[in-house]
């Protein structure tokens, strides 16, 4: 399990932000597909959050399943980039897509969840 706090914003005072581009949304989420949010929020500040725009902290999580065939593969010591991608094949939904996820949600921020979570292509390889 891999897990990553990002900030979560404040509910009294977060806006509707500028919705984030196709090829944004694309890079953040990149190998995977996913609709883009037709909304996105960004941090404000009110006395509520101390003028940060953000309140509490929300977990970004990744859960790897070892199946026979991940086992075998982990048997063989392989590199890291091929257990990855035999994880990702299997189900495993990476940090990045749990954090698109919150975007989505109107949790949190694109920067937040740039700031936690490593690329996905980077840990393909």
């Amino acid at each position: 399990m891999a897990q990553r706090l990002v900030r979560t914003l404040c509910e009294s005072c977060k806006q509707e932000a500028d919705a984030l581009a196709e090829e944004e949304w694309n890079a953040l989420i990149a190998p995977f597909r996913a609709a883009r949010p037709k909304r996105v929020y960004r941090p404000v500040g009110c006395l509520e959050c101390r003028m940060t725009g953000y309140r509490g902290r929300t977990g970004l999580y990744e859960l790897l399943v070892l199946d026979a065939g991940l086992r075998q593969l982990i048997d063989e010591k392989p590199d890291l980039g091929a257990i990855r991608r035999r994880a990702i094949r299997s189900g495993l939904k990476p940090l990045r897509l749990a954090g698109a996820q919150k975007i989505a949600a109107g949790l949190t921020t694109r920067d937040e969840v740039l700031r936690a979570a490593p690329p996905i292509g980077d840990q393909m390889r």
